[in-house]
């Protein structure tokens, strides 16, 4: 506003001079105070954008631990932890360059990204904060996200040693109230709400009103992520997911060969290596109704996980990004942190608020006839609902 007010007094004046019988002297005056005017203006305008001084190099460092965790929603110790492991990445490796401005510190950098992670602050508000310019937060932002993937992804979402099967099953099988023998994780499919696409955008329209990218979980009991899958348009059934990721292939020699399962909604094939509940049309026995409340009583672990994510990086409560590919890694670097801290201890129990994507537990119901189950997972199923 106030370059447009300055401007049109300069033009005002020039008009006025143009129309007088002035000497050009006068006129080269007039033409040096406009063009000061309108450098006044420029530096109105920068003025007008504020950004913390020494946020990071003071504020930040003057945080008490809890003040910090609450946020970044980390610690200090798994910030280190990051930038430690992070500095080897070529795309943040300090180089020399001589001239122009200093480089911004990793540290800085990661803070940067976490902070945008576990928030939704825009990138004004966030550049502001950090006092960089736009351009430098974005990049930095990517670097980060990219350098989480390249380094940890292999490394911390991986699918259990089949020698720790046993132990993930007894724990499991001790977790609350009911006993599930044999169960070494969870799968669900959580949406995260992003802003309508420029093409197909009815694809992405969920069937709870909202456009989303969907995200497909395994998780342990610890709520540890073993298997993401991260992409597929909201409008996609649960099951289209499944069938369209590398578990769909795999998942019967990950479970050792079908002796161990991970547990479903309904929403899902029964197999042999993925139990779900038996689908209550109203004339199910007290055996089934007690295994239907057992397998839901486990299975509950991976919305907590998809809660604990979401509250720990609110960012995905909703993703402002054009690019789907950018989408997908936010959501993939987000899950590999959630993963870090747990193994980190790093632990923000008082947010977990479970909400889950499916109210009744029970899933949208398997519908297609490609995927219906199959008869060593019927038969599996019985069995532990014998034996219950």
């Amino acid at each position: 506003m106030a370059a447009i007010v300055v401007g049109a007094i300069g033009l005002h004046i020039i008009n006025d001079v143009l129309e007088s019988d002035e000497e050009d002297d006068d006129l080269e005056d007039i033409f040096a105070i406009s063009g000061a005017s309108l450098m006044y203006a420029r530096l109105i305008v920068r003025d007008d954008r504020i950004k913390s001084q020494r946020y990071y190099e003071t504020t930040i460092r003057n945080y008490l631990p809890d003040s910090f965790k609450r946020f970044f929603k980390v610690n200090r110790e798994t910030l280190e932890l990051l930038c430690e492991n992070l500095a080897l990445h070529p795309t943040l490796s300090t180089r020399i360059v001589s001239g122009g401005r200093p480089q911004i510190l990793l540290e800085k950098k990661i803070l940067m990204t976490l902070r945008y992670l576990a928030s939704q602050e825009t990138i004004c508000e966030l550049r502001d904060r950090f006092g960089v310019s736009e351009h430098c937060f974005l990049k930095s932002k990517k670097q980060v996200i990219m350098a989480v993937i390249d380094t940890f992804f292999n490394k911390c979402i991986k699918w259990p040693d089949v020698a720790d099967f046993p132990n993930i099953a007894r724990e499991f099988d001790e977790m609350g109230a009911y006993n599930f023998p044999g169960v070494i994780g969870a799968i669900d499919g959580c949406h995260i709400p992003i802003e309508a696409p420029l093409q197909n955008a009815s694809s992405y329209y969920n069937r709870k009103k909202f456009h989303s990218i969907i995200l497909q979980g395994v998780c342990k009991n610890d709520l540890l992520f073993t298997d993401i899958n991260v992409g597929w348009p909201g409008r996609v059934h649960d099951a289209k997911v499944l069938r369209n990721s590398n578990l769909w292939e795999a998942g019967f020699e990950k479970c050792a060969h079908g002796r161990y399962h991970i547990l479903g909604d309904a929403a899902y094939p029964l197999k042999q290596w993925l139990l779900t509940p038996y689908r209550d049309n109203g004339h199910l026995n007290q055996q089934q109704r007690r295994y239907n409340l057992q397998l839901s009583s486990k299975r509950q672990v991976i919305e907590r996980a998809f809660a604990l994510l979401k509250g720990r990086f609110r960012r995905l409560k909703y993703l402002n990004i054009k690019k789907e590919m950018d989408m997908c890694q936010t959501v993939v670097c987000t899950c590999i942190l959630h993963n870090i801290c747990i193994l980190q201890n790093d632990r923000l129990d008082d947010i977990i608020n479970v909400d889950s994507d499916d109210e009744d537990g029970q899933g949208h119901v398997n519908v297609y006839p490609w995927l219906q189950n199959d008869a060593q997972g019927t038969l599996k199923r019985i069995q532990i609902t014998n034996r219950m």
